[in-house]
């Protein structure tokens, strides 16, 4: 009886487990080396005296590509004039890719309120936010370029930490700052602002913890094309931003670790540097952001790895592990979501299914929960106070990430059966042009029947 018993538990251990582990265990473990290498830095932090900081303020170029941006662009400008940072060393310029709106008209406006700023208008004649850049990065004459989109405006100090940090740290190639979403909290609770809270959420854990990690571990995987900073020097002696990726800026970010890894720089993040982002209006806005990150994600490592001695990104380092978690075991996610509530047909209780579901869920649940209290404890009093606002917003987070990982795993489809496109246009939209086109067609067919003749058993047009 006991043999029997031992072997019934082992097997039924065994089988669950396995259901629970397979999407848990890069997951877990990714998170319990992240948070220990956290708290090793701190400790050491703790023992370090900080940098000095030195009064010299270098010359500062900002680059912003403009596309159909009259709505933000005044927004994005002004954060910029109110920095505390000498206007005369800030040189702005607004490069013009194809907008077909009044963005001009809107940097005219604040060209006249602000005749102080050094701000410049190139225009180019199409659509291309990789050439935008380039342009402005070949007209720049700052010792440090910092890349602001149009639809991003920064906190006042944000200029001032870039440069600060880039001073002390001679090994610091290009970094990215530290992004948040500018959305009123806990006002509203409509479906699409519980979206908004779990991806403020999302941004505080990413940029916070994720991003934070990477910068001690040097091995940061993208520099966020909302706002990142480089030395131009490094910037001319690269290749600059390219469209052979839908994810320019993550393909920038490989290059310059390849480039210059020789020469002991690196790549970083600078966290007390803030941008605010827009909040995603829309699902359909949300899948076309996940898709193209996922999408780009995918290009980039397969460029990079293409024709080279070794892999592009690392299983060990945490890029590695991204890029497992996100690309190496979707299919993975997507065999557990359709089966495991097939298993209830192969006899197994529905009770049973049910729990290990729940405790899939408490897994990510508690995994989330730590990831926001170790935020919570290590951020400054106003981002604190965000915490607490939507503190209820955690629950959902598992639900929300679930949702993404369906948008991300289109973006692995459209690497495979679309031609690359930077904008991506969501399903729903999709499938109701190809119902309009269908619906059009038969229209044409009943309406104008003497139009067609039957030639050969088919159908074709006079």
């Amino acid at each position: 009886m006991p043999e029997f018993f031992w072997d019934i538990s082992l097997r039924f251990i065994f089988f669950w487990g396995i259901w629970l582990l397979a999407p848990l265990l890069v997951d877990v473990s990714a998170a319990i080396n992240c948070f220990w290498g956290l708290y090793v830095h701190s400790k050491r932090e703790k023992q370090d005296p900080p940098l000095s900081c030195k009064l010299y303020q270098p010359f500062i170029t900002i680059i912003v590509p403009v596309y159909n941006s009259e709505k933000t662009l005044y927004k994005c400008l002004e954060s910029i004039f109110m920095q505390n940072y000498p206007r005369n060393k800030i040189q702005v310029i607004c490069v013009n890719n194809g907008s077909q709106d009044n963005s001009f008209e809107v940097f005219q406006r604040f060209q006249f309120a602000h005749p102080e700023m050094m701000t410049i208008w190139n225009s180019l004649d199409r659509p291309s936010k990789s050439i935008a850049l380039n342009a402005g990065i070949f007209s720049a004459q700052g010792t440090y370029i910092i890349n602001v989109d149009s639809d991003t405006w920064l906190d006042e100090e944000a200029i001032m930490k870039v440069a600060q940090t880039f001073e002390e740290d001679s090994t610091l190639a290009a970094a990215t700052g530290y992004i948040r979403v500018d959305k009123e909290l806990g006002k509203g609770f409509s479906f699409m602002d519980i979206i908004n809270y779990c991806e403020v959420v999302e941004y505080m854990l990413a940029f916070n913890i994720g991003r934070r990690y990477q910068d001690i571990k040097n091995t940061l995987f993208t520099l966020s094309g909302a706002f990142s900073a480089f030395r131009r020097d490094v910037l001319m002696q690269s290749f600059m931003y390219q469209e052979r990726t839908v994810s320019e800026d993550t393909d920038l970010t490989f290059q310059i670790k390849k480039i210059f890894s020789k020469k002991k720089y690196r790549v970083g993040a600078i966290l007390d540097s803030v941008a605010y982002v827009e909040p995603i209006r829309s699902l359909a806005a949300l899948y076309a952001q996940r898709a193209r990150w996922q999408r780009g994600e995918i290009e980039t490592v397969a460029i990079h790895s293409a024709g080279s001695k070794g892999p592009a990104i690392k299983l060990w380092d945490f890029g590695g592990r991204m890029f497992l978690t996100d690309h190496t075991l979707a299919l993975t996610r997507l065999t557990w979501t359709f089966l495991i509530f097939f298993l209830y047909f192969l006899g197994y209780a529905l009770q049973t299914v049910f729990f290990f579901v729940a405790v899939l869920f408490l897994c990510y649940f508690l995994l989330d929960a730590v990831s926001l209290f170790i935020y919570y404890r290590t951020s400054p009093d106003d981002f604190k106070e965000d915490v607490r606002k939507i503190w209820w917003i955690i629950f959902l987070v598992p639900f929300y990430r679930y949702l993404v990982y369906w948008f991300r795993l289109a973006g692995i489809i459209l690497v495979l059966t679309e031609p690359k496109s930077w904008r991506v246009e969501n399903p729903v939209v999709q499938l109701r042009e190809v119902l309009r086109e269908y619906y059009l067609s038969l229209k044409a067919l009943f309406t104008s029947p003497g139009k067609y003749e039957k030639k050969g058993g088919e159908q074709i047009e006079k």
